[in-house]
């Protein structure tokens, strides 16, 4: 028996989501699928998408100002995942050429959210993932408030694309 409820293919969700989102980003890193990103079914690995979005956001930190060096995330910028959601779509194939788009949406006290999509160019969604990821102190390890230089700088290449969350 149907009830009238109508569930939206994933195609359909892949459709809407690149329609009402893909103006947010700014950040956009262009690459192409290499021979050791694809398993033996042809097409990319699920855990390779993983790889590549923590690319993308190293390169977002750099876009933003961030000095990057060998130590940068040893010794002074201390960032850890801490949550990671990925929605799959469609399977990117070997030398298909891809954009990591990436932004951060969400500023909180001590850490904040990283929305990305992967996208086929001139193509389709692949990927749609945020990650949550926590500013440590280098030396204890514990969580510590995202300095206000770092707060400046997502701000002046976010614009109003970001919330800066209540501290209380």
């Amino acid at each position: 028996m149907s009830h009238g409820v109508v569930i939206p293919t994933a195609q359909q969700r892949a459709e809407k989501i690149l329609a009402e989102e893909r103006g947010r980003y700014r950040h956009v890193v262009r690459t192409r699928v290499r021979t050791y990103d694809v398993d033996r079914q042809g097409i990319v690995h699920n855990a390779v998408y993983f790889y590549w979005l923590e690319a993308a956001r190293v390169e977002y930190f750099r876009a933003i100002g961030l000095p990057i060096e060998r130590d940068t995330f040893v010794t002074k910028h201390r960032f850890v995942v801490a949550h990671q959601e990925i929605d799959y779509f469609v399977a990117a194939q070997f030398d298909d050429e891809y954009e990591v788009l990436t932004r951060i949406s969400v500023v909180r006290r001590s850490s904040f959210v990283f929305d990305q999509l992967v996208v086929l160019v001139d193509g389709p969604l692949l990927v749609k993932a945020s990650a949550v990821l926590v500013h440590l102190n280098p030396a204890t390890n514990a969580p510590e408030r995202i300095p206000d230089s770092y707060r400046a700088l997502i701000a002046e290449y976010e614009g109003d694309r970001v919330v800066f969350a209540n501290e209380t």
